[in-house]
């Protein structure tokens, strides 16, 4: 499998109406710069600081709850964002797929809210959290993490391939999901991390600009990895 060659079809793809292509991702783009942006500035604004410079005795247990009560309300908000903007980014990914094979040429930014209105975003919201519990629960411990990293691998063309199971009506659960992924990805788990890796400089270029390159390499890399699925199920399909 040349990279070379999926990279070139993605870019095809992409090719006309970039900017209606483009759009679909707005929001994880925005989500993801402001994400990054807010880390460098928690990390320069420690909350140790704060703590030297407070004096201690003037907490009172009103206090204390106020804050605790308003941690909890930050935690609950930016969870909720997060997974809004998770199935938003399923859903642009989705569209990519159509778009890929040739059956969406003028693509809707409404497009990207569809699994809220036919209700695929918790079949989605699950995948996702299952996938993320497992692999998590895997990184505590060092010899844990090659298990992860198999099994991270094996699992990433899950959100195509739910695509395709709920397009033809064959899904059967997270499991079968899953499943079906490693099926496909045996035998290019290590050829798939190298296609990852190749694109590490367009990585670089977006944590340099703070996010702002991401507005072109997130449809690239996206299209890229469609291409890459796309030629891992059936290379001989005509596309876009």
């Amino acid at each position: 499998m040349m990279f070379k060659h999926l990279k070139e079809r993605a870019k095809d793809a992409l090719r006309e109406n970039f900017g209606a292509k483009l759009r679909l991702f707005l929001i994880p783009i925005f989500g993801g710069i402001i994400s990054m942006n807010m880390t460098y500035r928690s990390d320069y604004n420690s909350n140790i600081d704060t703590v030297n410079n407070f004096d201690t005795n003037v907490i009172t247990t009103g206090l204390l709850l106020s804050l605790l009560l308003a941690m909890l309300i930050g935690f609950l908000i930016g969870a909720l964002l997060s997974v809004i903007i998770d199935v938003i980014t399923v859903g642009a990914r989705f569209n990519y797929i159509k778009i890929y094979r040739g059956e969406r040429t003028i693509p809707r930014f409404k497009n990207v809210f569809a699994p809220f209105k036919d209700g695929s975003w918790i079949k989605i919201f699950v995948l996702h959290l299952v996938t993320a519990l497992l692999l998590g629960l895997l990184t505590i411990t060092v010899i844990g993490i090659p298990f992860a990293i198999y099994l991270g691998l094996g699992w990433s063309q899950k959100d195509y391939i739910l695509f395709d199971q709920l397009e033809s009506g064959t899904y059967n659960g997270i499991w079968s999901v899953l499943n079906a992924s490693s099926q496909v990805m045996r035998g290019s788990r290590g050829n798939y991390f190298l296609f990852l890796l190749s694109f590490i400089l367009w990585y670089i270029l977006s944590g340099i600009t703070l996010g702002l390159a991401k507005f072109w390499t997130t449809p690239y890399i996206e299209m890229s990895t469609i291409a890459y699925y796309q030629d891992l199920i059936d290379p001989n399909r005509k596309t876009y």
